[in-house]
């Protein structure tokens, strides 16, 4: 009985946290693993965390409203409490989003069951092309693989120097869940890497949007050569 109570108070103790990303904020990676909800509501495991996350915001009032969409942002925190919320920078206009944005280090507001949380971020490195972030599963994987970042259960850790060696050669065509593969001595080749349909229409919607004239009618003509 006695020992049936210590392992259920354990259990208390090691629950996973909530992740509650604001309005304006979209979570697309949580630990090299694709976020189960992109606007609402995840888990984080106790200790360190991985998230990948973007600013989607309305900015601008009447007509001249548009929507600002940032680069995707690696963040890195330590959860030791039970809800962690992310807000973007300070954006009520394009003009205080561009600023916000303009340098690597944008200013998110995190904060842990009410108090400020430390963080550290990366911009995650784009590919070149038309749409640099099409493929984000494959950016991310790269991206630990070149730091030695693994994830063992959702734990995030270290990779010893052989194993991070190892991981840069094939980060080219690895995808998250190749990368828990790796982690778990699963056969790459029991594992396929999936967009979904609506991630594909969203992306290219939303760079298509960003696109200049020139740019659009670019994308256009390559479309109809594929045809």
């Amino acid at each position: 009985m006695v020992v049936a109570l210590v392992a259920l108070c354990y259990s208390f103790s090691v629950s996973a946290a909530t992740l509650i990303p604001l309005k304006g904020v979209s979570v697309f990676f949580i630990n090299g693993q694709e976020a189960d909800n992109r606007i609402g509501e995840n888990e984080l495991v106790p200790g360190e965390n991985q998230v990948v996350v973007r600013m989607d915001k309305k900015v601008g009032k009447g007509s001249s409203a548009s929507v600002y969409t940032s680069a995707p942002y690696v963040i890195t925190f330590n959860v030791s409490g039970d809800e962690v919320k992310i807000n973007h920078p300070v954006a009520r206009s394009e003009q205080e989003a561009k600023a916000a944005f303009r340098t690597d280090q944008p200013a998110w507001r995190i904060t842990q069951d009410g108090s400020t949380l430390s963080y550290s971020q990366e911009k995650l490195q784009a590919q070149s092309g038309f749409l640099p972030y099409m493929k984000m599963d494959e950016l991310i994987a790269a991206h630990n693989a070149e730091r030695g970042i693994v994830f063992d259960n959702g734990q995030m850790t270290k990779a010893e120097q052989a194993t991070t060696a190892t991981l840069v050669t094939t980060a080219a065509v690895a995808t998250s869940k190749d990368v828990a593969a790796v982690n778990n001595n699963v056969p790459k080749t029991t594992v396929k890497a999936e967009l979904t349909k609506a991630e594909n229409v969203e992306q290219l919607k939303a760079w298509y949007l960003k696109a200049s004239k020139e740019e659009r009618k670019e994308f256009r003509k390559w479309m109809i050569d594929q045809e």
